[in-house]
């Protein structure tokens, strides 16, 4: 919306310009209209340079009036040795790192509705494990304002236990104790936003992030770690290399998909988005 007011009132100044009796340059309409649209655009390009692409794809697709869907997460680098830790999704089927979507609190949800006009993922369910999922519909034209909202951390879930604790210890399995895993720590890495695209399965643009979280065990915890790690691979829990983990699964030792692997899962070991 302030784009479009200080674009039009640009416009204006230097209309009225063209019409007043002076020469065009002349005019003070003129002169403060062309100093106001390239005060504008140089404070554009500053502040947005380094996501122009961005700002700009979701300029346009603010103009057509759509709306941008939006899955915000986190991830867990677990490495033993040089296996990582990855756990079945039951929604699609593949492995993954540990981890999942952020929740929406009350709180939360009335600043979505309110502030940005979110509306939820209707091609998943809002139930059992997944009910509240940070996975909505926002309009283009607030996408960057939310991005920027949710990057603050404000007012918004910013604890990582909760998926830890429903994946590994008691929820969706139970592989780890709860006498070892009182409580995690972990170094945040970064966050991976994936450019604007378009997802076939849901028919709609997207952006995806995920907050990438590396756990620093205790000692105790890496010894259940290994136990875990040596007592071999499951139907739920996998044990993956580097290599498989690239190649999402295809082993090119046996020259056979061994099992599907996340794209995100690569993602977040290489600290970068690709189109896998």
């Amino acid at each position: 919306m302030k784009l479009a007011i200080e674009i039009l009132v640009s416009c204006i100044l230097i209309g009225l310009g063209a019409y007043s009796r002076q020469p065009f340059w002349e005019s003070g309409f003129t002169q403060a209209g062309f100093i106001t649209l390239l005060t504008f655009i140089i404070t554009f390009i500053t502040t947005n340079f380094k996501r122009l692409k961005l700002t700009l794809h979701l300029f346009w697709l603010s103009i057509l009036q759509e709306r941008v869907r939006f899955s915000m997460a986190y991830l867990y680098i677990i490495k033993i040795d040089d296996r990582y830790l990855l756990v079945k999704n039951f929604n699609f089927g593949h492995y993954q790192l540990v981890g999942g979507k952020y929740k929406r609190f009350e709180r939360t949800q009335s600043i979505l509705i309110n502030d940005f006009d979110a509306t939820d993922d209707l091609k998943l369910r809002n139930s059992g494990g997944m009910k509240d999922d940070f996975a909505l519909f926002v309009p283009a034209s607030k996408a960057l304002k939310f991005i920027d909202w949710f990057n603050s951390r404000k007012d918004r879930e910013i604890s990582h236990w909760r998926e830890f604790y429903e994946e590994l210890i008691e929820g969706k399995s139970s592989v780890l104790t709860q006498k070892n895993f009182k409580y995690v720590n972990y170094y945040f890495k970064g966050a991976i936003t994936t450019p604007i695209h378009r997802t076939s399965g849901w028919n709609c643009k997207e952006i995806l992030q995920y907050d990438i979280l590396e756990l620093i065990p205790t000692n105790e915890q890496e010894d259940e770690l290994r136990e875990l790690l040596q007592r071999g691979d499951t139907e739920y829990v996998k044990w993956a290399d580097q290599e498989l983990i690239q190649c999402l699964g295809h082993c090119n030792r046996e020259q056979r998909l061994l099992y599907k692997i996340g794209a995100h899962t690569k993602w977040a070991l290489n600290m970068k988005w690709d189109r896998a």
